[in-house]
């Protein structure tokens, strides 16, 4: 570190890196600072790529934009080694080791084995790089960047330097982690106003929007809740709390709800209470004022704000922070609220539906959930079964999701056998509904005749999901120890890969994420934490 760079230089950096929400702003931030604070002149800011097995560069400073785009993969060079270690990596002398490394490829090129040997990993940029440095961006049990810098020098890199360095590479995750979300936050409004923009043209032009008859099937867990769902719509500003386990189709019943109902021609808005930290979530329920906080350019109106006259859908609302929940117990009660660094009640005419697929009368009791916001959502409560009480429903949705496959992937229209949905029915689906909408659409996508039978299912086995069903022993079992067993067995088997773990258990990969944390459970032999 640079004489004089002490803890205010490490607040101003700090005031810097959190000073906006936009991505392409923080990641500059990032390479200023450490620049100002080391004197790196060549350095980068990598992302992890959506398909978990590389990073691209982001952000450069000092070696020109032809290096943006650019991937290094998981493991490879010392990039990929820090994302993959979460660690910091720094080698030095590598004129050295290319020497060392030329002699090698010398004498393997007279043995006729030259064709053998991978290119050496390094960074795109300088030609006679000596120093190579790496920094794990982590926000929480996720890996969200890479700061990665070379120098042409055979630069020190002290204890305090990396200690320093790593205080840094904090700030920049949790900055670079939120500017994420917001991004993802602003696309995702921007969807939600062209869907709601889309549906008010198909009812002028006459186009039937969702209604109680997409609720499908025969059973009498399914007629009970279109029955339900019916007298629930007809209520047009009682608040209504939705439960059910995960792919039952929580957000379909809403939607419906807000269709069947008076509200039908206003805004439909939803948002995931797990998506967002507390700061961007209260932004994006409650709107802020200019001048609110750092990044508030301008004024900006809340979901609540912009549903007026509508239905708000608050998604996994058992996520929502304590702090939240009051705002959102005194907005149902008094149909008030203040934007964020406002002084001004505004009052909205919107309905509110809840839903999760926790047990908040066990959250209540633990004290994570606000007993009078309980009660004050479950005004209306609609459970929506699980897929396995659903008995003679999944021929009908079989063949339903068939249909709509073959017009989407436009293909000519297949049956299913009478086997194949012996075989699908004898299935739990631990996934519900959306597990079973994948299978089909696996099949339907990979079928080559005009019908699908048993081998269309073959990723499916009705006797080994049967085993995987935990028989209660006479003496009882200690759940705890049983969820821990079976998350550890599924990152195991998931090469500790969070997303194919949570597919493995067919839970979102948020809650993979809380129980880890729940059981203190990380990579085997590593400081940081599994891959996303």
């Amino acid at each position: 570190m640079r004489p004089g760079a002490d803890l205010p230089a490490l607040l101003q950096a700090s005031a810097r890196i959190n000073a906006t929400l936009d991505l392409d702003r923080v990641l500059e931030a990032t390479l200023a600072t450490m620049d100002e604070l080391f004197g790196f002149r060549h350095s980068l800011v990598l992302l992890p790529d959506p398909d978990g097995r590389t990073l691209s560069v982001a952000a450069e400073r000092g070696y020109g934009a032809n290096v943006l785009g650019a991937r290094v993969p998981f493991g490879t060079g010392t990039v990929g080694v820090a994302a993959r270690r979460r660690r910091i990596v720094r080698v030095g002398s590598l004129s050295r080791h290319r020497a060392y490394a030329a002699a090698v490829r010398t004498e393997v090129a007279r043995s006729a084995g030259a064709d053998q040997l991978d290119d050496l990993p390094r960074l795109p940029g300088l030609p006679d790089v000596e120093t190579q440095i790496a920094i794990p961006l982590v926000f929480g049990p996720s890996l969200v960047g890479v700061f990665a810098v070379e120098s042409a020098e055979d630069k020190t890199f002290s204890e305090k330097d990396e200690h320093l360095a790593g205080l840094v590479g904090n700030l920049a995750a949790s900055a670079v982690h939120n500017a994420l979300l917001h991004r993802e936050l602003g696309r995702a409004n921007d969807g939600l106003r062209s869907e709601n923009a889309t549906l008010r043209n198909l009812r002028a032009e006459g186009v039937r929007p969702l209604g109680i008859e997409d609720i499908v099937g025969e059973s009498k867990a399914v007629k009970g809740l279109r029955r339900l769902l019916r007298k629930v719509a007809a209520t047009t500003s009682s608040t209504v709390l939705i439960t059910g386990e995960n792919g039952t189709g929580k957000d379909l019943a809403a939607k419906v709800i807000h269709s069947e109902s008076s509200r039908a021609s206003g805004p439909f808005m939803n948002i995931t209470c797990s998506a967002l930290p507390e700061a961007l979530l209260e932004s994006e329920l409650f709107g802020h004022e200019k001048g609110a906080f750092t990044d508030a350019r301008s004024q900006k109106k809340g979901l609540l704000e912009l549903a007026d006259g509508g239905t708000v859908f608050l998604d996994e609302i058992g996520e929502m922070s304590l702090v939240l929940q009051a705002k959102l117990l005194r907005f149902l009660e008094e149909k008030e609220f203040r934007r964020v660094g406002g002084t001004r009640d505004l009052r909205v005419d919107v309905r509110v539906l809840a839903a999760t697929n926790r047990d908040l009368r066990r959250e209540v009791r633990e004290g994570r959930f606000r007993e009078d916001l309980y009660y004050r959502l479950r005004v209306l409560p609609v459970e929506i079964p699980p897929l396995r009480e659903r008995t003679g429903d999944v021929p009908v949705l079989v063949q339903m999701f068939a249909r709509q496959f073959c017009a989407e992937f436009r293909k000519d229209p297949v049956s299913v056998s009478p086997e194949a949905l012996a075989r699908l029915e004898a299935c739990p689906w631990p996934g519900n509904v959306r597990e079973l909408r994948n299978a089909v659409e696996r099949a339907v996508l990979l079928a080559d005749g005009p019908a699908l039978g048993p081998g269309d299912f073959d990723m499916i086995s009705a006797d080994e999901d049967r085993d995987a069903v935990v028989r209660l022993p006479p003496g009882g079992i200690e759940f705890e120890k049983l969820e821990k067993e079976l998350v550890l067995l599924a990152l195991e088997r998931s090469g500790y890969n969070k997303s194919r773990a949570a597919r493995l258990l067919h839970m979102d990969r948020d809650w993979l994420r809380y129980r880890m944390e729940k059981h203190g459970i990380h990579a085997p032999g590593k400081a940081g934490r599994p891959s996303e």
